[in-house]
């Protein structure tokens, strides 16, 4: 337990980091840019073939495969029916209620989850947040919109909900499931080649939130009940219910551990862009984020010590 709680802590001090060289003009926002490209394009790619080349296909990992890609369906499609009766029991005003749904249930897997799963459980727990990260991105660019719109117009079409899944993380994965379902077996030289960038991914990307709520106006935020509200559900209601849903179906342990524990993530940063886009409320989603992160460092390290316990 000891050395689990050192491993979680030993990343939220690269936060810190982030951080401090934000308030000390080290790393200004404007840094932020050119850091996220080099995660999304570079590392992350990197580190999601690195760790697909390097496991490999049981009856077990395709058993896991399936539960987490029907568990995050069910997750966010029953999510957005949670979000949408507890913004009316809010009395939430229509103009921010669709983002008010999305802080709830939008899930930060990728950026937060991929470091932070690989750091604590290793290769085959992370291999298993990509597969839910796929299901997260169809979530974002499709189900969110839907929600952002909610009493507004209906989504956007679909070459525009199609084109944002065409990035790098996801040809990565599509790369790793030929690997992986195809046998392929990568040379040493290639696979330490893409394993070691991929390890760039953790402190790049807790340097980054660091940046970003380094540049939050967190006075601000805090005056606002609602925000505040929706983003305590969004890392504590919303991963106990999964929890709940989860812990006594006849689900393998890993499968159960991935699950709420991708739930336990913070609101998606891409989000913002998304709000941005439809011409909702982008202030308030980028102060959702940001107030969900800052709640997520005390309450992720909690949610990873507990399902230690429970599941490995």
């Amino acid at each position: 337990m000891l050395t689990m709680f050192l491993k979680v802590a030993s990343i939220f001090c690269m936060v810190a980091v982030g951080f401090i060289a934000n308030k000390k003009n080290i790393l200004p926002m404007e840094a932020n840019k050119y850091l996220v490209n080099l995660l999304l394009i570079i590392t992350t790619p990197c580190m999601i073939i690195g760790s697909m080349a390097s496991n490999t296909l049981t009856p077990d990992t395709l058993r896991q495969t399936m539960e987490v890609i029907v568990g995050s369906l069910l997750y966010f499609i029953i999510g957005a029916f949670i979000s949408l009766g507890l913004t009316k029991l809010m009395r939430c005003p229509m103009e921010n209620r669709g983002v008010l749904m999305v802080i709830i249930t939008a899930v930060n897997t990728g950026f937060m989850g991929f470091p932070i799963t690989k750091s604590i459980f290793g290769d085959d727990m992370f291999f298993l947040m990509v597969i839910e990260n796929q299901i997260l991105t169809i979530y974002l660019y499709f189900i969110s919109v839907i929600q952002m719109n909610y009493g507004y117009k209906k989504g956007g079409s679909l070459k525009s909900i199609v084109k944002p899944l065409c990035n790098m993380c996801t040809l990565a994965a599509v790369i790793g499931f030929i690997i992986l379902f195809g046998g392929v077996q990568l040379p040493p030289v290639a696979l330490d080649f893409f394993n070691t960038i991929g390890d760039a991914t953790i402190p790049v990307s807790m340097i980054v939130v660091g940046i970003q709520l380094g540049n939050s106006n967190l006075k601000k935020i805090i005056k606002n009940g609602q925000l505040i509200l929706a983003s305590l559900i969004n890392v504590t209601l919303m991963p106990f219910l999964t929890f709940l849903a989860v812990h006594w179906l006849p689900l393998t342990n890993a499968g159960k551990l991935i699950l709420v524990f991708a739930a336990a993530f913070p609101c998606a940063v891409v989000t913002v862009a998304v709000a941005s886009k439809e011409g909702r409320n982008a202030d308030l989603m980028a102060e959702g984020v940001a107030l969900t992160t800052l709640f997520s460092m005390a309450t992720l390290p909690i949610a990873a010590l507990l399902l230690t316990h429970l599941y490995c």
